[in-house]
């Protein structure tokens, strides 16, 4: 409903300050049930729509660009395919994108903050959960509980000698504890007991007798991944922590939107970049290319193409990191940082395969070296192909990494970015690259 609304009010609006005249109503009220009806069943795809995914943060605003982005993908696509593209104003589409993105992160906000309310005027009844473990695991689920659970509330703690635990001689204590869960109308039991399998298996088959919804415990390890999932090979089931960064046709689908891109840009670009070998030439001796020794997917080196900008070609043990002021530069090669036109030959390094367009951006052997040492996930940054540009770079963590902090703000949009990535994402952070000032802070 708010799609058609914000579609009819732009259209409408449009077309009396351009045209003068009302528009075609029913053209609006389509498009906009179009892509409310895209937009919502993406959301209700993955289960989005509960009071808690909207108390726990899992509608983001970062989340609702992405599906607002997927929607009018799916709506170009539609257009494509039935030839009705021609029919409908580029400038209203462009006034209709924007609109509704603001309108649905204000819609998400007041939601968020509605329900928050409603919860503490007790309009709407927060789910009662009951905690079943050892007296430090019950302490730790109820903290955690505590500091983000706005729609649920602990009505009962049922704690339980290690001990006996490590035993599986609680049957008495479970009996009372299923008495208690019936008297304060429990909805959710957690059960937490360090996955200890007998106690685990009485623990779940004394509640299953119950209406409720049984819960394990997954705050310590499994708590730390966001994916972790019941698997089954066969007739075994395992509990998978994490899964692949980029799914193999997920990484087909990328790898072709890299090639394509790639090639069409050393096709548009080769007489400029023509006339900047020339002008590297002229400047400075040496070579016209730099290629130094990188970091890629799974470790693996490879050799990273660059136009020259500096005096010196370090690629050994040793490497400085080029600074503000630093004599080493040269002038041309001052001006292609400062804009990263360097960076334009690793296009070939996308077309080998070697790197991505978008990704992480891979660091001198030599610093990435140093950094795992000291930084616990550095490592997992090239669980995929290092990118030309990236999440970091268009944030402004980019040049020099002299602290361990800095390292850490860019290791940490680095695993952002692998663990929300999509073809969408991509072509946001391209667009950023080019658009945003941010992505030219600390290029020197």
């Amino acid at each position: 409903m708010v799609t058609v609304l914000v579609a009819v009010a732009t259209g409408v609006g449009y077309h009396l300050t351009v045209y003068e005249a009302v528009g075609d109503i029913d053209k609006f009220i389509g498009i906009g049930a179009l892509a409310g009806l895209v937009y919502c069943l993406t959301f209700l795809i993955q289960d989005e729509y509960g009071v808690e995914s909207l108390l726990e943060g899992r509608r983001s605003n970062g989340r609702l660009l992405l599906v607002w982005n997927l929607t009018f993908a799916a709506l170009a696509l539609i257009g494509f395919l039935t030839k009705t593209t021609s029919i409908f104003s580029r400038a209203w589409l462009i006034i209709f994108y924007c609109s509704g993105l603001v309108t649905l992160m204000a819609l998400n906000a007041i939601l968020h903050r509605s329900i928050a309310m409603l919860i503490e005027r007790r309009l709407i009844l927060p789910r009662r959960l009951m905690l079943v473990g050892a007296p430090a695991e019950v302490a730790r689920m109820e903290r955690e509980i505590a500091d983000g659970a706005a729609g649920a509330v602990v009505v009962a703690r049922i704690v339980i000698a290690q001990d006996a635990i490590d035993t599986a001689d609680v049957g008495d204590s479970l009996e009372g504890a299923v008495r208690i869960a019936r008297m304060e109308g429990v909805q959710d039991v957690i059960i937490s007991g360090g996955y200890r399998g007998d106690f685990t298996e009485k623990a779940v088959g004394a509640f299953s007798l119950l209406p409720v919804v049984i819960h394990l415990g997954a705050s310590g390890l499994v708590g730390q991944f966001k994916h972790a999932r019941v698997s089954r090979f066969g007739r075994s089931a395992t509990l998978s922590l994490t899964r692949e960064p980029i799914r193999p046709l997920q990484a087909a689908s990328k790898r072709l939107f890299d090639v394509a891109i790639a090639s069409l840009a050393l096709i548009l670009l080769a007489p400029f970049l023509g006339l900047v070998a020339l002008a590297v030439k002229l400047e400075s001796k040496g070579p016209v290319f730099f290629r130094q020794r990188r970091r890629g997917y799974n470790l693996g080196e490879f050799r990273m193409w660059k136009f020259r900008t500096m005096t010196t070609l370090d690629d050994g043990d040793t490497i400085r990191q080029a600074k503000q002021g630093d004599d080493r530069v040269t002038r041309v090669g001052r001006i292609l940082r400062k804009y990263s036109i360097d960076e334009l030959p690793q296009l070939m390094n996308v077309i080998f395969g070697d790197m991505s367009l978008v990704g992480p951006r891979p660091h001198a052997v030599a610093h990435d070296r140093f950094f795992e040492k000291r930084i616990e996930k550095y490592p997992r940054r090239l669980n995929v192909k290092p990118g030309i540009t990236g999440w970091a770079q268009v944030n402004g963590l980019r040049g020099a990494t002299e602290t361990d902090h800095s390292m850490r703000q860019r290791v940490e949009h680095d695993l952002y970015y692998i663990d929300n990535w999509s073809l969408l994402f991509d072509v946001y952070i391209i667009a950023l690259t080019v658009l945003s000032r941010k992505t030219f802070r600390n290029a020197y």
